[in-house]
């Protein structure tokens, strides 16, 4: 099923399939759609009522009025979350919906997570932060080759398919296509991760671009574990779609493995230190 809920910035488009008790919220990449996600939520819905939401300004919700926080997307996502009347539910992001899924956990939804679960967290240190530029959309050309550069955007660890998607959220709207990068740039996690109030599970790559933000979150959260999955392309969700389904399923359960299995390693709760060299920034 697929709808519209009304909000303070307009109509927020969202996808939801399952049934149950149980829910689980899945936010995008920038700037990718709730079709990102088409692959994972059928093999959630088994065990959840799924809600994939188009982030403000992508897919087809409406944008901003201007260029904003990562707060205030968390505030209007809220919005469309209540609108469907979820009570309790899981959080699952990747890289952008990564930072509006742990908004969401530290604010307005605080008290109604019951488990947070993130893939390539931008928790980027205070040298890295100030240091982003935002991407600036291709100068169009001609013989579109500026299809090819937005293709090859992003790094060659992604799924082709998936680079696909990121032209088309490109083409869709050249000037606001990177607008939510601001606020994933600006914004500051430290200042409210003590806020956490849900277990949290890092389900990371050892070529994912934000390896560095996932390992960060172990050091600074006890309630936290972190699964290293194998693939050799990108973003997990899309190419290891049943990992990423049984891994979201049995922490929302409360099974927090500790046994590895050959596509994955579990490194333990609190660990103090990194062993992975991060790919990127």
């Amino acid at each position: 099923m697929r709808g519209y809920i009304d909000t303070r910035w307009g109509q927020l488009h969202y996808s939801s399939t399952g049934a149950g008790a149980r829910a689980i919220v899945l936010l995008h990449e920038t700037p990718l759609s709730h079709g990102a996600f088409r692959r994972l939520a059928p093999l959630l819905a088994g065990s959840f009522r799924v809600a994939a939401f188009d982030t403000p300004g992508y897919g087809q919700s409406d944008p901003p009025p201007a260029i904003i926080d990562v707060a205030d997307y968390a505030r209007t996502l809220a919005e469309g979350i209540d609108a469907l009347g979820l009570e309790r539910m899981t959080l699952f992001g990747c890289h952008t919906g990564a930072s509006l899924a742990f908004a969401l956990a530290v604010g307005p939804l605080r008290e109604r997570v019951d488990a947070l679960v993130m893939s390539g967290f931008p928790y980027y240190s205070d040298e890295v932060r100030v240091a982003k530029v935002v991407p600036q959309a291709p100068e169009l050309k001609t013989d579109g080759s500026h299809l090819l550069e937005t293709f090859y955007w992003e790094p060659d660890d992604y799924d082709p398919q998936m680079r696909s998607r990121l032209v088309s959220g490109v083409s869709t709207d050249r000037t606001g296509a990177y607008n939510a990068f601001h606020a994933v740039f600006t914004y500051e996690p430290a200042k409210a991760i003590h806020r956490l109030a849900c277990p949290v599970l890092l389900l990371s790559n050892r070529h994912d671009p934000l390896l560095a933000g996932d390992n960060r979150i172990p050091e600074e959260v006890p309630d936290s574990q972190q699964v290293l999955v194998e693939s050799a392309r990108l973003p997990l969700y899309w190419t290891q779609p049943s990992t990423v389904s049984a891994e979201i399923t049995a922490f929302a359960e409360g099974k927090r493995s500790s046994a590895n299995q050959p596509s994955r390693q579990v490194l333990p709760f609190g660990r103090k230190e990194c062993h992975y060299q991060t790919v990127g920034s």
